[in-house]
């Protein structure tokens, strides 16, 4: 049966201010089977996992028979493990994961299988090492999330936009690069070649191993009129804070491009701005998260938006994994697996260089009504919902992640 309920359609007019209320018809599962899935959180303060916890409660949650139980912090793979069997005793017939430690990836899968619970990767990549152990096995899906390159492009990218805006004082926020975070570090890797390839930055060692350093490093190229710090550790929990008060004390800084946020600290690069009377152009590797979007209305003392650039992820993209795990728990997992084999698929990151483009992007993103990866959109690849639904059209569905093919989808319904 249907009912109809009251939703507020979370469009570009809905954030520059203007509400608009939209009736919709969903189903009402209240007579029928409700599945219970299990979310591994590797941080629960994070905007961006607060962003996919988000649109599971708030969007999927209220389109599909489905409760989600969320972990608290999940430091390693011995934690996720335990939450696994804990989600299991509560009911939980699947499990996604915002974790997966790779050094442990191997033995969680082996605690599914254990535990007869379904398991997905939200937003994540697996080594072919890893892959080639569990691919087989019934109980893991497979991952979405960016792959490597496109995680090194947005480095290059970022960096290129800054060259192209003459930035020649610049701090690096090479963030967990230094302690084995693989995304910081190929990220920060990404933003040394490009300064090497288009500005003459003259590097002492190799761009990967140097963007793994854990020392702040100055960098300058061959005439002195390009100055790089790169500092390294986490501003939360890590050095980050205090290597970026030493890089600030070296003399004037025009621009900062951070591997991770920028939330943490834009405190300290205000007073930066203060101090030398001058505006810092800053960009952020992150996500198109709630936090970015309320940064990116606020003003700072220069008049200016206090990001200028943000490169990340976004709220819907973690929709496909729950098509993966929804198919796999109510008997269609050939939905998504081919030949037997779990997946690896990838999705794009999107680029707001401006806060009219940041407030476009995050309607598409997180909206109830129209959204980037929309109910109506998951139920064309769930064999529940769509007996046509097969291993090529979610493929398809799930790599279509770039911003036009996103407004296609939204404008043509």
């Amino acid at each position: 049966m249907k009912r109809r309920i009251l939703t507020l359609m979370m469009s570009a007019a809905l954030i520059a201010g203007t509400q608009s209320t939209v009736w919709a018809d969903v189903e009402d599962y209240s007579d029928g089977d409700v599945h219970t899935i299990g979310v591994v959180v590797y941080d629960p303060d994070s905007a961006e996992m607060e962003m996919f916890a988000d649109y599971y409660r708030d969007y999927i949650q209220e389109g599909f028979p489905v409760k989600f139980i969320f972990s608290g912090k999940i430091a390693d793979s011995e934690e996720e493990k335990t939450f696994i069997e804990e989600a299991k005793a509560e009911g939980a017939e699947g499990i996604i994961s915002f974790a997966g430690y790779a050094d442990g990836l191997t033995n969680v899968i082996k605690t599914c299988e254990e535990e007869e619970i379904y398991y997905a990767l939200g937003s994540n990549t697996v080594s072919d090492e890893n892959y080639e152990v569990i691919k087989d096995n019934p109980w893991y899906m497979g991952s979405v999330g960016p792959d490597l390159e496109t995680v090194y492009q947005a480095g290059c990218d970022m960096t290129e936009f800054f060259l192209d805006k003459d930035a020649r004082n610049i701090v690096l926020m090479s963030g967990g690069a230094s302690s084995g975070n693989r995304l910081h570090q190929v990220r920060t890797w990404g933003m040394l070649n490009t300064l090497e390839e288009k500005a003459g930055l003259v590097l002492d060692e190799d761009a990967e191993k140097l963007s793994a350093t854990d020392k702040v490093t100055e960098l300058t190229d061959k005439d002195g009129n390009l100055h790089v710090t790169i500092c390294p550790g986490y501003t939360e929990g890590g050095e980050g804070l205090d290597n970026l008060e030493t890089a600030f004390a070296e003399g004037t800084c025009d621009t900062l491009m951070s591997a991770f946020h920028v939330s943490a600290y834009l405190d300290k690069i205000s007073d930066k701005e203060k101090d030398q009377d001058s505006n810092i152009m800053v960009g952020a590797i992150d996500s198109f998260s709630e936090q970015n979007f309320e940064i990116f209305k606020e003003k700072d003392s220069f008049g200016n938006a206090p990001i200028d650039y943000v490169r990340g992820k976004y709220a819907s993209m973690a929709g496909p994994a729950f098509a993966m795990i929804y198919n796999a728990i109510t008997g269609t997992p050939d939905v998504v697996r081919e030949n037997g084999e779990a997946v690896r698929l990838y999705q794009n990151l999107w680029t707001a260089k401006s806060e009219e483009e940041y407030v476009e992007l995050y309607g598409y993103a997180t909206g109830i009504y129209e959204n980037a990866y929309s109910c109506d959109d998951l139920m064309q690849v769930i064999g529940q919902f769509d007996v046509d639904a097969d291993p090529q059209g979610f493929k398809e569905l799930t790599e279509a992640s770039d911003v036009e093919s996103v407004k296609e989808r939204i404008f043509s319904n």
